[in-house]
């Protein structure tokens, strides 16, 4: 089973986000999908709530108050808590998962975010077989901020993945229960185009429609 968990101690990061285009991507793809949300303020569970009959299914499982099931599934997406602390993080992590942190651009985020950062360093997850990948998220163009955040992110030794822009389609799709992945290519054919490099870390095997992207 892939696993890929979505985690920052600084809340409103887009955590929340994240997971859901995430399992409603591999969901469309025909994978049986467990979106883990472990988060008691519920946000996922309520994104799937709003989630229209025609779109692919997916199954949402309250993490922050009972074990992970034991029935099989092909994805597991887990969407952490804000002000988790790093060993807590740690201690749902397994070898060959995947990890996803983003981060504004914003100087608290930022602030926020680093010491997360530097707990990730000093546990240096890949000796355990975890993959780190950070996430620009909400970024508006070439802003001041948006320039200190991935000359931040360069100094660090994980790898800067995706740079998500801020755009209201991931806002009204979280509205009504859907992703980018579920509507018309032609309306989010910029967004689609920034997950491109995202999805492809997360499956390496993952080959990409051309209407996906020219739509």
């Amino acid at each position: 089973m892939k696993r890929i968990l979505v985690a920052n101690a600084k809340g409103g990061c887009g955590k929340t986000t994240l997971a859901t285009q995430i399992a409603s991507h591999f969901a469309a793809q025909g994978q049986r999908v467990l979106l883990a949300d472990y988060d008691p303020q519920r946000s996922a569970s309520d994104w799937l709530q709003n989630r229209p009959a025609g779109c692919a299914p997916l199954t949402i499982h309250p993490a922050w108050q009972a074990p992970l099931p034991n029935e099989s599934y092909d994805v597991l997406v887990g969407d952490m808590p804000a002000a988790i602390a790093p060993q807590a993080v740690w201690q749902v992590l397994k070898a060959g998962d995947k990890l996803l942190v983003p981060i504004l651009p914003s100087p608290s985020d930022i602030k926020a975010s680093l010491r997360f950062l530097m707990a990730l360093n000093l546990a240096d997850l890949a000796k355990g077989g975890i993959e780190v990948g950070l996430v620009a998220n909400r970024v508006r163009g070439n802003t001041e901020y948006a320039r200190r955040l991935h000359e931040l992110l360069e100094k660090m030794r994980l790898p800067l993945v995706a740079s998500i822009r801020d755009t209201q389609n991931y806002v009204r799709a979280m509205d009504h229960g859907v992703s980018i992945f579920d509507l018309p290519a032609y309306r989010v054919r910029n967004d689609l185009a920034q997950w491109q490099a995202l999805l492809a870390w997360l499956d390496p095997s993952y080959n990409p429609a051309p209407q996906a992207i020219h739509a």
